[in-house]
């Protein structure tokens, strides 16, 4: 068998002018080289707000939450192996690095949504020692506001359930404590409110209400008159008594009928307009 002799090794390796020479595609910097994606690792919500977002492996903003009537939005992928561009010391210009393990997109995916999290479980359940050792900082897992991630585009039904259940009891723990604060420190309790934005959201989504909870309602301008009105309304009334309708078909199954109300001629004659026969 003819033994294959080698010239070039560690101990004596080529110069870095006949590296550039032999190998000119691995010293062109102008496009980086890319390593093929297996698979994508989606990051969907279950939240009521958006969450803005800071990581070395996302960079598409803010982490969506469901506006009315979502009952999850996707907020992007992960490509897996995770890919990023970073300074090339050796040929100048920028290398794509990529993390070659086979659970390294799984990692960074929980990692965006709890630094905190130092497994491959999303929801593992670390005791007092393990959190204080893994900590990286508060208040930053967004997977118990109901952010999950998953290898299924749409998400599978008992993905979904996981994270909504985690989100309401998250709501629920933040409610009980707000309730147990009002009642042990009123005199602290509006500061308290102030350091926790999300309680208003979850009264809302428990539908559970207090004397010192109002509930947010998004406000729109009425097509028809102008006033300002609740968003997403079929009628409301005017300050002269008399309702706008503005979808005909919800108004009606509510029971308010535009003869009846937009033009009650023969109970409120002062309202007739003025016709001229053609």
């Amino acid at each position: 068998m003819e033994t294959i002799k080698q010239v070039h090794g560690f101990t004596d390796p080529l110069s870095a002018s006949q590296m550039r020479t032999q190998n000119p595609d691995l010293f062109d910097t102008r496009l980086p080289r890319m390593f093929p994606i297996h698979r994508h690792i989606y990051l969907y919500s279950t939240a009521r707000r958006d969450f803005p977002k800071k990581h070395v492996y996302w960079k598409q903003g803010a982490l969506l939450g469901c506006r009315k009537g979502e009952r999850y939005v996707c907020c992007g992928s992960i490509p897996d192996p995770p890919q990023q561009l970073s300074v090339d010391p050796d040929r100048g210009g920028l290398r794509v690095d990529v993390e070659p393990r086979d659970e390294a997109g799984w990692r960074v995916a929980i990692d965006i949504l709890n630094p905190n999290n130092p497994s491959l479980d999303p929801y593992i359940n670390l005791n007092s020692q393990q959190s204080a050792l893994y900590a990286t900082g508060q208040n930053v897992d967004l997977i118990r506001f109901g952010l999950f991630p998953s290898l299924n585009n749409p998400p599978k039904e008992e993905e979904i359930l996981r994270a909504e259940k985690a989100r309401d009891d998250s709501y629920q723990k933040l409610v009980d404590e707000a309730f147990a604060e009002q009642a042990s420190n009123p005199q602290g309790f509006r500061m308290w409110l102030r350091n926790n934005p999300d309680i208003n959201t979850a009264m809302e989504a428990l539908g559970i209400t207090a004397d010192w909870h109002t509930k947010a309602e998004i406000k729109a301008i009425c097509p028809n008159c102008g006033d300002t009105i609740k968003a997403g309304v079929a009628y409301h009334t005017r300050a002269n008594g008399r309702d706008c309708i503005i979808d005909a078909t919800r108004a009606a199954k509510a029971g308010v009928k535009p003869e009846d109300k937009n033009e009650p001629q023969q109970k409120r004659p002062y309202h007739r307009r003025n016709t001229v026969a053609a």
